[in-house]
């Protein structure tokens, strides 16, 4: 059984995955003292935001833009089909 993953879809979700694949080796490796990139006490005295509050604003934001871009490739799929079918009338 094959399975057919469109660009559209590729186009949506593949930047949302990698995001999340990054941000868990960040933080995987931010638990070791030798990976780190600020000490505890640095990043506890420079975090102003929970990071709840960050996961929920990234989650908003990230729905926004899969949003957009299904809009978008909409869009130019009409405008594909509508330009095909005027070539298609005027030959």
């Amino acid at each position: 059984m094959e399975v057919k993953i469109s660009g559209e879809f590729m186009g949506t979700v593949a930047p949302l995955v990698v995001y999340w694949i990054y941000s868990g080796f960040y933080v995987l490796f931010g638990s070791s003292e030798k990976y780190r990139l600020h000490s505890k006490k640095e990043e506890d005295d420079k975090n102003l935001v929970s990071k709840k509050t960050v996961v929920k604003g990234v989650l908003l934001q990230q729905a926004i833009q899969a949003v957009v871009a299904i809009i978008l490739f909409t869009i130019s799929l009409f405008i594909l089909l509508f330009v095909d079918t005027l070539l298609v009338l005027i030959i």
